[in-house]
């Protein structure tokens, strides 16, 4: 969960007109107004809340589009929601908003794998989507660690990473093309349904990560892959995380592009542990779990450079999966990462900082620096291979001097990553919680360009309003 503290903005109560003609769009099973019903739908990952006037659940693009139009006629605004798994309040209801869950639109409309696309909604989960591919003998490439909870609209939104994003990219690398709902109610296509795109402007890519402050996704056309003819999954143990960070910078180095790099710290080697039992070395000071994929013929090779470079990077322990249990065993760790840290300490704050590749060694120096500064609990976890950590700070909410300084903590990371030419966010998003700092990234002129930029599309501001930026 974020560090930052809980909020509660105040929503209006609907007219009983209002919430009968939400009901006669979406039907009375998709209509929430209660408050109890709606209380779950105030919060995402971070600690922040709010009060929706109304959640509604549509199933068709129609009604998307009669949403919007019924919402725009009576001046409310809307904030889109997938699972609620974003970490940067992006889906906190606000002024009065009512909240449009996409989870209900879930369908998977077309497999087509002679073109290498599928055609889905923005509610299916990441997870379902692998398991339906799997069939076919494809896969869809990003897979953030919240897969088998987190929607694909929500990954869109956020422009999700994952563990497969160093060789693979993230999630506008794998997007074909959009059905987008406009703000004026309209309906438009961008990008293509296959290879092919548009020769205009990319609005693909520019409502990729915009979440939901320019247009509501109903339909994705995503690309996907077939399945690897084979990979080899690896563990390499070490000392200090300075050396697991090393041993990043100089694969990278030595031109070998591994399908996952993931390095986890001492911390959360130990509350791992704790939690499955994954069979680490509770002294480790790092881990990197590797993977490489490909033409069989080609992978034995990459593990024999590889295993020379960690073990020049001083690795204690280096092996290699000889079976699909020993694979699950190296990634068990890793899948439950973030819950396990509940153990130390009841709340977290997830940072999502992002450097070059190779200035990884330095932000790892950098974040012992703040822990040692600020005098706080810090576990790192990390796409290693492109240079996003999730620095994890440990904290109690009930303690307010506590809270105070993870937030000081929080902003010198995100400090730290400005420093070496990082970013603020890789993959989590902005939302409320980050909102504050992009000044200190962007300039004065080009965050008046991402203002008319939302200003083209959402003039009167309703379109999950106060995320990303202000009008």
């Amino acid at each position: 969960m974020s560090s930052h503290a809980t909020q509660t903005v105040g929503s209006p109560k609907l007219s009983q007109a209002a919430v009968d003609k939400l009901k006669s769009i979406c039907g009375e099973k998709n209509v929430i107004t209660s408050k109890i019903g709606m209380y779950a739908y105030g919060y995402d990952g971070t600690l922040l809340f709010g009060v929706p006037s109304a959640i509604v659940f549509p199933e068709t693009t129609q009604e998307v589009v009669d949403i919007v139009n019924f919402a725009r006629e009576q001046g409310i605004s809307l904030v889109p929601r997938g699972a609620g798994t974003n970490e940067a309040g992006g889906t906190i209801p606000v002024n009065g908003s009512i909240t449009i869950g996409f989870s209900r639109m879930k369908k998977v409309i077309e497999v087509d794998v002679d073109n290498y696309v599928a055609l889905v909604e923005p509610g299916v989960v990441n997870w379902d989507i692998q398991e339906i591919l799997a069939k076919y003998g494809y896969y869809y490439p990003p897979d953030p660690a919240s897969w088998k909870s987190s929607t694909l609209g929500g990954n869109l939104g956020e422009c999700s990473g994952g563990p497969k994003c160093f060789k693979y990219g993230v999630t506008r690398d794998f997007i074909y093309g959009l059905e987008v709902v406009l703000p004026t109610g309209k309906v438009i296509w961008v990008g293509g349904n296959d290879f092919s795109s548009e020769p205009m402007y990319d609005m693909t890519r520019i409502i990729i990560g915009s979440e939901g402050t320019l247009g509501f996704i109903t339909k994705i056309a995503i690309r996907i892959l077939p399945i690897p003819a084979a990979k080899k999954t690896m563990l390499a143990i070490y000392n200090t995380p300075e050396d697991g960070s090393q041993s990043v910078a100089d694969i990278v180095s030595a031109g070998i592009i591994p399908t996952t790099l993931e390095m986890m710290d001492n911390l959360i080697i130990n509350t791992t542990e704790d939690f499955v039992h994954a069979g680490n070395p509770r002294d480790a000071g790092a881990l990197l779990i590797l993977e490489v994929d490909g033409h069989p013929g080609d992978l034995d090779e990459q593990v024999k450079t590889i295993s020379e470079i960690v073990k020049k990077a001083n690795a204690r322990e280096f092996k290699v999966a000889s079976s699909a249990a020993e694979v699950d065993q190296i990634w068990l760790a890793r899948r439950v990462a973030f819950g396990s840290v509940a153990r130390v300490r009841p709340n977290y704050g997830v940072n999502d900082i992002t450097v070059p590749r190779s200035q990884f060694p330095a932000v790892i120096a950098g974040i012992e620096k703040v822990k040692k500064d600020f005098g706080v609990t810090i576990g790192v976890v990390a796409h290693a291979g492109d240079g996003n950590l999730h620095p994890l700070i440990l904290f109690d909410q009930r303690n307010q001097d506590e809270v105070e300084v993870v937030h000081k903590a929080e902003k010198e990371l995100c400090k730290l990553a400005l420093g070496l030419e990082g970013t603020i966010s890789g993959e989590h998003g902005i939302g409320l919680v980050k909102k504050p700092l992009l000044f200190q990234e962007f300039s004065a002129v080009t965050m008046d360009v991402f203002k008319k930029i939302k200003r083209a599309f959402d003039p009167k501001n309703t379109f999950n309003p106060t995320k990303l930026i202000d009008l």
